[in-house]
């Protein structure tokens, strides 16, 4: 008889089967096989909200032919993905099979022969617990969407709106930002500058402001000036000099970053190379099934994509210095570095991390696609340099002072690059101020005015909306890519220029939500959530009391009159996306609103548009 392996993917089916001999045989599912209805409830309320599971498209036919396999085989190992959605796929499956014996469930962080025949080694079963919590997280996210999204409906029309439990909390986050944006208003100051000569070098001085003060008025900025004779920018009078006063020396030590989490890699994929934060899933997704080596086998090249921790296992330390001090002992530290672990991590799971850093991204070239080609080599080298010497230097603060002022310059001098010399060309920072000694002399060529006002915060970007999710502990990696996919698929917020903006249509949404379920929809309330479903995946909470918990206090809240809720929500500024509360400075009746230009930046208009023109791209 043989024996059988089902997993979600076919590539990951390939992958496996290439590691094992004619006695097993490796299918897919293609997923997941079940889930709750999309057009109806799904939950049997008179049953302790029990969820009612139905056949997705097509995989009833799929599934009774991996049905016949089983009944031919000896073991029966189930290997979907190492998450809370990869343990509820492993318990269809295994329902599916009618509790039949010799039936395991075994867990893959990588696609390795090795990783595949130790967790055959030592199978286990499904995690009833982990399959708990994530039976409340679809049951409380169903009853979120289907209570509160007819409310949606009636208030603002149109059946085709929908609420989403996470969603809505990030949703929030863009719209107050956006408030913010709109509702800014500018402080304007002065920046002063010094262009001064040691008789060797030119170089600038910054007006040292005193400790109780963060800005310059224009009428102190003249004060200072008038003490050295002038009133304005323009050339210093002849002799005017500035005195060294005293040096302040700091010794700097940068650490390498940890290795990758899903939040940290999709921020900065975003960052360097554009990418989606759907993008870099879908890619990071490829390269943990893995591609065919050239002796025929499949090989992943990193470790699950899906993770909140920066732990490193054992034998990746193991493997990552025998490489590291073949290349170069002198830069190994020898512990990696370590991101500190939140609350809410998931801290069975590992980094993301490459399998084998022999096989360098150059050696991979000519197997993958450009972008994946970026993705890894970005995984491989983070990894790698979170094991090296930190770099290392001294800072220098220069503060001259003359008629009672001060000002400064501060100059690095690297010691060693560390990390930072390892597969990069960076230089060491060198110090030209270093031969000055404290009485030294500096003549001033130049006073330098600088008009300046403050900036309204910048919206969020898709990679820094993520890294919030992660810090505050909304959302779960599994859910961070599609939360921004579906706020943008309801055309609640756009993307221009790599920043998220609300849509005016996202705005109503978000006032409606905040007016009628404050709480709920609250930062405050989400991650608590999450901390109970965590607890309820290791046995410390009770899934019913949850569920029971969560509705009866959304049928309370739908029970409140508009009207009560929102006289309590104007009395807390942060908690709503006021329309423009600035007048108009034109025609003084409308309000400020803005929208995103074809460039990205912000554009301030009037309320009373057209029969008002104001317009403008400063706040």
């Amino acid at each position: 008889m043989t024996k059988l392996i089902i997993v979600e993917s076919p590539t990951k089916a390939a992958a496996l089967q290439s590691y094992l001999d004619g006695d097993w045989k490796v299918v897919a599912t293609k997923g997941h096989i079940k889930d709750l209805p999309p057009k109806q409830y799904g939950i049997d309320f008179a049953n302790d909200f029990e969820p009612s599971y139905e056949w997705l498209k097509g995989k009833k036919t799929l599934f009774s032919n991996i049905r016949k396999l089983s009944k031919s085989s000896s073991h029966i190992y189930i290997a979907s993905d190492p998450d809370r959605e990869g343990e509820m796929i492993a318990d269809h499956i295994s329902k599916e099979l009618d509790g039949k014996k010799n039936t395991f469930r075994i867990r893959l962080k990588e696609i390795s022969k090795q990783e595949v025949l130790s967790a055959l080694k030592n199978p286990s079963t499904v995690d009833e617990q982990l399959v708990n919590s994530q039976v409340a997280r679809r049951v409380i996210d169903r009853i979120f969407g289907f209570e509160i999204s007819p409310v949606l409906w009636k208030y603002l029309g149109g059946s085709s709106l929908s609420a989403g439990r996470v969603q809505s909390t990030v949703l929030r986050w863009i719209c107050e930002r956006e408030a913010e944006i709109r509702n800014f208003i500018p402080e304007i100051y002065v920046s002063l500058k010094a262009n001064v000569s040691d008789k060797k070098n030119d170089f600038e001085l910054d007006y040292l402001l005193p400790k109780s003060k963060d800005k310059l008025s224009e009428k102190e900025a003249k004060l200072v000036l008038a003490k050295y004779g002038v009133s304005g920018q323009g050339k210093a009078i002849l002799g005017t000099e500035l005195t060294l006063e005293s040096i302040e020396e700091k010794e700097y030590k940068n650490f390498p970053p940890p290795p990758f989490t899903t939040a940290v890699l999709q921020e900065t994929a975003s960052r360097l190379f554009g990418f989606s934060a759907s993008h870099t899933m879908k890619i990071a997704q490829s390269l943990f099934e893995g591609k065919r080596m050239k002796n025929g086998e499949y090989q992943g090249l990193i470790t699950y994509m899906r993770t909140d921790s920066t732990h490193v296992t054992e034998g990746k330390k193991k493997t990552a210095l025998r490489f590291l001090n073949e290349k170069n002992s002198s830069l190994v530290r020898g512990v990696p570095s370590k991101g500190k672990e939140k609350l809410h991590s998931q801290g069975a799971h590992e980094a993301i991390l490459p399998i084998d850093p022999y096989l360098t991204p150059e050696q991979l070239h000519s197997s993958l696609k450009p972008d994946e080609f970026k993705l890894y080599e970005l995984i491989w080298q983070r990894f790698l340099e979170s094991f090296l010497l930190p770099e290392t230097g001294v800072e220098r603060n220069y503060i001259f002072e003359s008629k009672g002022e001060r000002w400064n310059t501060k100059v690095k001098e690297g010691k060693s690059l560390g990390y930072k010399s390892f597969l990069r060309t960076d230089k060491l920072p060198i110090d030209e101020r270093k031969t000055l000694k404290p009485g030294t002399k500096v003549s001033v060529k130049e006073w330098i005015w600088e008009d300046k006002k403050t900036s309204p915060p910048t919206r969020y970007t898709e990679g820094s909306l993520i890294q919030k999710m992660e810090k505050t502990g909304v959302g779960r990696p599994s859910t961070y890519a599609q939360t921004l996919a579906t706020l943008m698929k309801r055309k609640y917020v756009f993307l221009n220029q790599k920043k998220v903006g609300a849509s005016a249509l996202g705005e109503k949404v978000n006032d409606l939500l905040v007016e009628r379920f404050d709480e709920i929809v609250g930062e405050s309330f989400t991650k608590s959530m999450e901390e109970e479903l965590d607890l309820l995946a290791h046995g410390k909470e009770t899934r019913l009391k949850l569920i029971r918990s969560f509705y009866q206090r959304v049928l309370e809240l739908k029970k409140q009159k508009p009207a009560a809720k929102k006289e309590k929500t104007e009395n807390n500024p942060k908690s709503i996306s006021q329309k423009g509360t600035r007048i108009c400075p034109t025609c003084n009746e409308g309000k400020i609103a803005t929208k995103f230009s074809k460039t990205g930046k912000t554009i301030y208009y009037c309320s009373r548009y057209p029969h008002c023109d104001y317009v403008s791209y400063e706040a």
